[in-house]
């Protein structure tokens, strides 16, 4: 089951185009109308536009916020006005109370049972898969291009696209095929500094952060190649950064810039950008589709990437030549050494790394195990999430292989002895200062 939500923008006229998809698209319709204000002119006009559409039967009137005027015994008769609207089922709710949903969630199984009884699989099996194959997430600051991109990618217009900050204010959903292989692309709100974001814009952040904490798809960073790549590029960048996805810089509106200032600009994202230098840069034309074969081809390498696993002997084995031929540089007297690693997930690769003193590891030996997997195995445009343990962390009342439990517990008795005779010669100290 698929829900499709109509955009709430400022400008009516705006919402049309979108509310006209949704009524010819769908099998069902839920109209929720605010009883505080009644039906309003807008109101009436998607009515009409489903009349028009014969969608009468396959509509539920919502009506919300009823309780606010109304009181329980006064709701029957409050609802009763609505029916002379001529659609299918009214269902009064409270949607921030959550009162009556028991009855809503009721009537669409119903409905559900019933569409299924009268419609076979032939006449609505499709070629496309529903949310299947490599999932990408359109990214970027607002006016970056991220809709158009979503239009030529899915070949027909799904997200509304004006030169304006804000259009879109929620993700849109849209699957088609390349190469080959099918994908389920998100295009996700304009994302502008925390302190700019309030209402729907905070909403949007939020479903947006949230989506990509959920589904990990393969991040599309947009960047407006006719700005360069701005403070605020950078600071959301760290934002999904911290979410471990798979990236890739989009270079958009390429068409526009002189070859020298995209050559220019990719090398200060390589120079200046330490933490996304394994983070690869496609420069693309959203509005003209150039570039996207590139782009592609480096979707599916970040697919492989990301589900690599690299065998403990291979890992080990390289680690000591990297700590033979480029040793990792430490403090005097605070030197980390690496007992063995191993990887222990993917997606994003993860390795645990055993050493001898874990305080001791610090950012940048971390950066140089980073670096030194990176130098040797790829993970081109997939972030490394590297952690330390100590050998014997955790494991305190295990006895080492080699070691007798008799002759463990001889050691235990003789330590908590020399414990004891510590503790009474501190005793007799005390004493005799007194």
């Amino acid at each position: 089951m698929t829900f499709f939500d109509s955009p709430g923008l400022g400008d009516f006229s705006d919402e049309v185009p979108f509310i006209e998809k949704i009524i010819k698209n769908s099998d069902l319709l839920l109209f929720v109308i605010d009883d505080s204000i009644w039906v309003s002119a807008k109101d009436q006009h998607i009515l009409q536009m489903i009349r028009e559409n014969n969608m009468q039967d396959q509509t539920f009137l919502i009506i919300n916020k009823l309780d606010v005027k109304w009181k329980v015994n006064e709701i029957d008769l409050a609802i009763s006005d609505y029916y002379d609207l001529w659609v299918g089922k009214v269902i009064w709710i409270s949607a921030k109370k959550e009162r009556n949903l028991a009855e809503l969630e009721d009537e669409l199984r119903t409905f559900y049972k019933e569409w299924r009884k009268s419609h076979s699989d032939e006449e609505h099996s499709t070629n496309e898969p529903t949310h299947k194959g490599i999932w990408l997430a359109i990214v970027g600051k607002p006016n970056s291009g991220k809709s158009t991109l979503l239009n030529t990618l899915v070949g027909k217009e799904l997200a509304k696209v004006e030169d304006k900050l804000g259009t879109t204010r929620d993700y849109v959903v849209g699957e088609f095929k390349s190469m080959g292989d099918w994908y389920t692309v998100y295009d996700t709100a304009g994302i502008r500094k925390k302190w700019k974001t309030h209402g729907i814009e905070k909403i949007a952040y939020d479903k947006t952060y949230a989506m990509l904490e959920y589904l990990r798809p393969v991040v599309l960073f947009m960047i407006d190649c006719t700005q360069g790549i701005t403070h605020r590029d950078m600071t959301l960048l760290q934002e999904i950064a911290g979410l471990g996805l798979p990236m890739i810089f989009c270079l958009n509106k390429s068409d526009l810039v002189k070859k020298e200032a995209i050559d220019s600009m990719i090398k200060w994202a390589q120079t200046y950008l330490d933490f996304a230098k394994h983070i690869p840069i496609v420069p693309i034309s959203a509005l003209h589709g150039e570039g996207l074969k590139n782009l592609f081809k480096m979707v599916s390498i970040l697919q492989s990437e990301n589900q690599k696993r690299i065998w403990t002997n291979e890992l080990n084995k390289v680690l000591n030549q990297e700590q033979i031929q480029r040793p990792a540089r430490f403090p005097k007297n605070k030197v980390c050494k690496i007992m063995y690693a191993t990887q222990i997930a993917v997606d994003a690769p993860t390795f645990m790394v055993f050493v001898n003193h874990k305080a001791r590891a610090n950012f940048a030996f971390k950066k140089w195990i980073e670096n030194a997997l990176r130098r040797n195995f790829g993970f081109v445009g997939v972030p490394l999430v590297i952690k330390f343990r100590e050998r014997w962390e955790n494991q305190e009342d295990r006895p080492i292989p080699w070691i007798s439990l008799k002759s463990l517990r001889k050691e235990q008795d003789a330590r908590q002895a020399k414990i004891d005779r510590n503790q009474a010669k501190i005793l007799v100290k005390r004493q005799k200062k007194k």
